[in-house]
C-alpha cells in the first residue's frame, strides 16, 4: 500500500486526536455551574420574590400570588412595590376599602407619590364620598404630568361630579 504524503498526515492527525480524545477527563469542571450555584445559593431577595408572586398572579393561580403578595407585604410592611400592586390589584376587584388602605400605606412611604392620590380619589368616588374624591383627583392631576390615561380618568371623575 503506497501512502501518498498528504494521507499518512490526515491518518496521523487523526490518530493524535484519538489519543488526545481518550486521555482527556471525561467531565471537565463547568465554571458556569460553579457560578449558577454560587448564586442559587443566596437567598432570595424580597423583590425576587415580589417579581415571582407578579409571574404567579399574570400565569395560572392569581390567588396563590396575591397571597404571596400579602405575605411579603405583611413581613414587609414597608415595602413599596408590594403595598403599591396589593392596591392596584384591590382596585381591579372592586375593594375600594383596600385600595384606600394600600395607597395611604404607599403614600407614608413615599410621600408625594401622585398616583396614590389618583387611586385614592377613584376608590373615594367609587364609594360615593365625593368631597374627598375631588381632593384627591384634583391633587392628582395638579401633580401628575406624565401619565394620560389617569389624567384622562381622574378628569372625567371630576366632570362627573361637578
Amino acid at each position: 500500500m503506497h501512502l501518498k504524503i498528504g494521507h499518512w498526515l490526515l491518518v496521523s492527525a487523526t490518530a493524535v486526536i484519538i489519543v488526545l480524545l481518550l486521555i482527556a477527563p471525561q467531565h471537565l469542571p463547568n465554571e458556569v455551574e460553579r457560578v449558577t450555584e454560587e448564586v442559587s445559593s443566596d437567598p432570595p431577595t424580597v423583590e425576587n420574590d415580589i417579581d415571582d408572586a407578579l409571574a404567579i398572579i399574570n400565569g395560572e393561580a392569581p390567588m396563590q400570588g396575591i397571597l404571596k403578595l400579602r405575605s411579603i407585604a405583611e413581613e414587609n410592611p414597608q415595602n413599596f412595590r408590594a403595598q403599591y400592586h396589593l392596591g392596584r390589584f384591590s382596585a381591579q376587584t372592586g375593594q375600594w376599602e383596600k385600595v384606600i388602605e394600600r395607597f395611604e400605606i404607599v403614600n407614608r412611604i413615599e410621600p408625594g407619590f401622585p398616583e396614590s392620590d389618583y387611586w385614592i380619589g377613584k376608590a373615594k368616588f367609587s364609594l360615593g364620598d365625593i368631597e374627598e374624591a375631588i381632593v384627591y383627583l384634583e391633587r392628582f392631576n395638579a401633580q401628575e404630568e406624565n401619565n394620560k390615561e389617569l389624567r384622562e380618568d381622574a378628569s372625567i371623575m371630576l366632570n362627573q361630579i361637578k
